[in-house]
């Protein structure tokens, strides 16, 4: 190309590349919503609903976990139900069953297929760590999978914002004004983000929920993704979702392998 040319070439460049920046759509902003406003109570209110709706869940979930400490993928199957019931199975490549995690109440059972060892005791605060890679508690985890963490009752609203598509962002507070959870829900009134502060204002962890779809007439999320203060990422993908069954309380208990092998030993009538 001439001198001439290439000169000439400059300025519709230049507003051509100055167009395509003016022309990129911005991330919505959220403004601080007027005390009139009807939105965050009515979400808030919906959202303790859900909370006490949902009771339990039965599901197939692909589990991926991304840290400095670990990395890992995993096929499992979760029953949940409240108050304080959990059982996980970690399945192998040929859907073989790995090891099973069972929690109800305060006492947990873990049982591992590969040396057939066996622990159980009192619920402690880092067993979802050791045995899958994701930093919290079990009453946490129960409520994130439920898709309905519950509101904590001593927290206030302080602060509600919306942006242009709908989405309404609520500030909640302890008693002496501390930012202690931040939630997000969706045009549609959906919870799609929760977040967990201590008092100094630091993020224990954030949740996100997507991908919904109709599980038995209630929009559930097929997908959660939680981020937690030590950046961990974990990624569940639901699927063969049932909300509400009913589940047998033998399902969150184990025999020991002793316990199994004594039975087996058995002669028939004795």
């Amino acid at each position: 190309m001439h001198t001439a040319a290439r000169a000439a070439a400059l300025p519709v460049l230049l507003v051509l590349s100055l167009s395509a920046v003016a022309c990129r759509t911005p991330a919505p902003a959220f403004v601080l919503l007027g005390t009139d406003d009807p939105r965050p109570a009515r979400l808030l209110a919906a959202w303790a609903e859900n909370t006490v709706s949902r009771r339990s869940l039965r599901g197939r979930v692909r589990l991926a976990v991304d840290s400095a400490a670990v990395r890992f993928r995993s096929k499992q199957v979760v029953l949940v139900e409240r108050p304080g019931r959990l059982r996980v199975e970690v399945k192998g490549l040929f859907d073989q069953t790995l090891a099973v995690l069972v929690v109800d109440g305060g006492q947990y059972e873990l049982l591992r297929a590969d040396d057939g060892s066996y622990r159980s005791g009192v619920v402690y605060a880092g067993l979802l760590w050791e045995t899958a890679g994701v930093d919290l508690g079990t009453d946490e985890a129960i409520a994130l999978l439920l898709g309905a963490p519950a509101p904590v009752p001593s927290l206030v609203a302080q602060a509600a914002y919306g942006d242009a598509v709908g989405d309404v962002r609520i500030e909640l507070a302890d008693v002496s004004g501390e930012l202690r959870c931040r939630v997000r829900f969706d045009a549609l009134g959906r919870l799609v983000r929760i977040e967990r502060f201590t008092g100094a204002g630091i993020r224990l962890w954030m949740a996100d929920y997507g991908d919904f779809v109709d599980v038995g007439g209630v929009d559930f999320p097929q997908r959660l993704t939680l981020a937690t203060r030590d950046q961990t990422r974990a990624e569940i993908e639901f699927r063969n979702l049932e909300l509400n069954p009913e589940l047998s309380s033998d399902l969150f208990r184990l025999r020991r392998p002793a316990d199994r092998a004594s039975r087996a030993g058995r002669r028939p009538g004795s």
